[in-house]
């Protein structure tokens, strides 16, 4: 790949993937006009109003970091959101220039070096949604949109569906010219071979403009920390945090309009050091990250992130559905006191029937709190009981306290 160079350029005889570790498309579009736009309305918006203008400069995408892999594929560490719209508009686009003509042989060229050349895709987006994302963008041969496991799965069709529906009426001219413009457009481009380069640019650039979230962050800090110290096992360690952050990501397509990430963040801290105490994520782990046991530390916090989105898929999915008292305690909302009493009822096993009890009094005192309580005072009250909640305590132990205190 070139520093500065095309979208065409830069795909073509390349393969760009998002490695699983990556978060998942994360795009929202907007159906309603009279509401504010989002990230894929704003995308089409720039591009027309390009379109319009009489500039003779090319429009730019951006900048572009990827870790180069051998036989010329490419995992994209920053820009992926951008690039996974980009092959989305360009599939809606082809798909209607195919109904108003045959292909000329420069669009079919064009079409084979940024989309697909027989069976080979120029682009795959996370393992998980990679499969949706070819039938139903790059080959159209989905056409219902049963089987959406994923937010981000939802996003793809829900982006591909409102291109489609904007260039439904376009003419051939303006299909053409649109190709052109995105084709040649200019971007840069830097990939490295060094994984621990690349992360530290991904650092450095996201901790400059629109940050990512605290959790993509700590991601981050996490695989640079184990570059550094991790000695004979960095391979291995780089490994396993990949792997629990592709489960990660997973479960936050899953729940995240339910839950933030960032609190998920904050409940685990809780969790790891029994305390509702704990506040600030990113202060708290950077100290961690800067004493002499931070390989351990990474090992056993990124296990308990994994673990808190696991449960917390239970619990806000198939649980929620199937028990009332959990679904009750959901709705009521504002029940972040309440998380962290609800992983570890999880993480220690506790049947169904018991987390039910469980959250039938974290509602309750929620409740009582919102009418006469302050926060100092409920977390003070909670942190006792809290912290005497533990692998050794009976299930009922807690439970009870909790509904003395709700009804005291």
């Amino acid at each position: 790949m070139e520093a500065s160079t095309t979208i065409n350029q830069m795909l073509a005889g390349n393969r760009v993937f998002v490695p699983t570790y990556q978060r998942a498309y994360s795009w929202d579009t907007e159906l309603d006009n009279k509401k504010t736009p989002k990230q894929v309305n704003v995308f089409l918006s720039d591009l027309e109003e390009y379109n319009r203008s009489t500039t003779k400069s090319k429009y730019y995408f951006g900048h572009f970091l990827f870790e180069e892999k051998p036989d010329n594929k490419f995992g994209v560490i920053d820009g992926q959101q951008r690039l996974t719209t980009i092959q989305i508009f360009l599939s809606a686009l082809f798909k209607r220039l195919k109904t108003l003509k045959t292909l000329s042989e420069k669009e079919q060229e064009t079409f084979e070096d940024i989309i697909k050349r027989n069976s080979t895709c120029r682009f795959a987006t996370v393992d998980y949604d990679n499969q949706l994302f070819k039938d139903y963008v790059i080959n159209q041969s989905k056409q219902d949109k049963n089987g959406l496991e994923t937010e981000s799965a939802k996003r793809i069709v829900s982006a591909f569906d409102f291109f489609t529906e904007q260039l439904k009426e376009k003419d051939e001219a303006y299909l053409t010219k649109m190709l052109e413009i995105v084709q040649s457009s200019s971007c840069t481009t830097h990939p490295v071979t060094d994984e621990s380069e690349a992360i530290q640019m991904f650092i450095f650039q996201n901790n400059r403009g629109k940050k990512p979230s605290n959790l993509e962050i700590i991601k981050a800090q996490f695989m640079f920390n184990v570059h550094l110290y991790g000695g004979e096992e960095k391979e291995s360690l780089i490994e396993e945090i990949k792997s629990r952050f592709e489960k990660i990501y997973k479960s936050i397509s899953s729940i995240e309009y339910s839950i933030n990430e960032d609190d998920v963040l904050v409940y685990t801290l809780r969790i790891h050091f029994n305390s509702l105490w704990e506040s600030n994520a990113i202060e708290k782990i950077n100290k961690l990250l800067s004493e002499e046991n931070s390989i351990s530390f990474i090992k056993s916090f990124t296990h308990s992130l994994a673990i808190s989105f696991e449960h917390l898929t239970s619990f806000f999915g198939k649980d929620q559905r199937e028990n009332l008292e959990i679904h009750s305690l959901i709705t009521l909302g504002g029940i972040g006191i309440s998380i962290p009493f609800i992983i570890k009822a999880y993480k220690f096993g506790l049947p169904i029937n018991d987390i039910s009890k469980l959250c039938s009094s974290l509602e309750s005192l929620v409740i009582r709190h919102r009418l006469i309580g302050t926060r100092a005072d409920i977390t003070s009250r909670l942190n006792d009981v809290y912290q005497r909640f533990k692998e050794d305590n009976t299930a009922i132990k807690p439970i009870i306290a909790l509904s003395l205190i709700s009804h005291s």
